[in-house]
């Protein structure tokens, strides 16, 4: 007489040991849990996860947005954008790129995926703490 092996029942749901990746809307919610104390936001190049971050935040008044991306052309654009709505003369700045890490406005900075090999080359005299939202 032989025994058959009964196959295990699974638990319903999601195993809880998968870490789902980040898609911009729970980069820029977990980004506002962890950082939202800070009140300022410095974000380094313009994406499409730092887009909605600049979105997400805008929807918390307590929230000020300091932005700069080495294309220029990205940068005119989103200061297009956010310089249209209301309180942006007193929530939102743009800088320019040379400098914004030597020189920071803020401890903790959000960096695109596109420029953080470049980002990490550049001189970190303050220890400014960097941040992919890909990667939160």
């Amino acid at each position: 007489m032989t025994t058959t092996k009964q196959p295990t029942k699974k638990k319903a749901g999601r195993p809880a040991k998968i870490k789902l990746k980040h898609n911009p809307k729970t980069s820029a919610d977990d980004y506002y849990k962890k950082y939202g104390e800070l009140g300022v936001c410095a974000i380094y190049g313009v994406d499409e996860f730092t887009e909605h971050l600049i979105d997400y935040l805008w929807k918390h008044p307590d929230m000020s947005i300091i932005c700069t991306d080495p294309n220029e052309s990205r940068l005119s654009n989103i200061n297009r954008k956010i310089g249209q709505r209301s309180f942006s003369m007193y929530r939102w700045e743009t800088h320019h790129h040379v400098g914004f890490v030597e020189d920071p406005l803020v401890e903790v900075m959000v960096v695109s995926k596109d420029h953080i090999d470049d980002v990490k080359k550049l001189p970190n005299p303050n220890n400014v703490k960097f941040i992919v939202l890909e990667e939160v």
